[in-house]
């Protein structure tokens, strides 16, 4: 299961100065190697997100599980992928893949309809396969493969340039963009639960890599952009070898379909 990272911080100018003056030979020969020329800007900034992360988005999470059941906590993580089909099927269609968009269009019809919007995935049930299709992809589809430079920004995580055109792209996915500009009083509590339900996923993970990691943001990024060629791999039709893990450190700020 794909789970991501929400980080939500402002990052701090100073800090970045300082990082950028320090950053020794031997690291920017390694920036350039892992596609990173932005390294002392991405390491700022990602200190800040996961300083917001230990302090609020976290024990939130941690708060969400112990208030919770492991079924309730199904039905919600089933309730937010039933909602990314949209999306799904915008994509889908978008690049011309005409199975990927009629699975994706069964799995929200009988999820919506027959597993009580999407409380539960009767559509695995009913053995519909499952596509994670994002504008990100849609974008390398139309001839922008090559997108490799690393990005971490506040409120959107770990990137890159054509990623985050793909972002900008899904949020005017059906129902994103009706729900935020009709209703903004249930996009913010459904964004919220989004994000909040899917840390609680990666709770453990999170703790086990860390606590593994020399060089966490180092290891991050090594995961991200390693498993981000794989999935645009296979939306080209390309081979690709297996991704070091199914956790993707990123963040679709204000896209609730995520």
């Amino acid at each position: 299961m794909k789970v991501k990272l929400l980080t939500l911080l402002l990052s701090g100018a100073f800090l970045l100065s300082a990082c950028a003056c320090n950053q020794p030979a031997e690291q920017k020969d390694e920036t350039l190697q892992t596609n990173d020329p932005y390294e002392s800007f991405n390491r700022g900034v990602f200190a800040f997100n996961m300083l917001f992360d230990t302090a609020v988005l976290k024990p939130v999470a941690e708060g969400y599980r112990a208030v919770t059941t492991p079924l309730m906590r199904e039905g919600v993580s089933n309730f937010y992928k039933n909602l990314k089909e949209t999306r799904n099927i915008a994509n889908g269609a978008l690049q011309g893949n005409a199975e990927k968009t009629g699975n994706a269009t069964k799995r929200l019809l009988a999820n919506t309809f027959w597993g009580f919007f999407g409380l539960y995935d009767v559509a695995s049930d009913m053995q519909i396969p499952a596509y994670d299709n994002d504008f990100g992809q849609t974008l390398a589809v139309w001839g922008w493969e090559n997108s490799n430079t690393y990005i971490v920004l506040p409120f959107f995580g770990s990137s890159n340039p054509r990623d985050i055109g793909g972002t900008i792209g899904d949020f005017a996915t059906p129902p994103s963009l009706f729900i935020a500009l009709t209703t903004p009083w249930t996009s913010y509590p459904l964004s919220i639960g989004n994000y909040v339900q899917q840390r609680e996923q990666s709770i453990e993970f999170i703790e086990n890599l860390h606590r593994s990691s020399t060089d966490f943001y180092a290891t991050v990024r090594t995961m991200t952009q390693q498993n981000r060629q794989k999935v645009i791999n296979e939306a080209l039709g390309k081979t690709s070898s297996d991704a070091v893990s199914d956790y993707n450190f990123d963040m679709d700020f204000g896209d609730i379909d995520e």
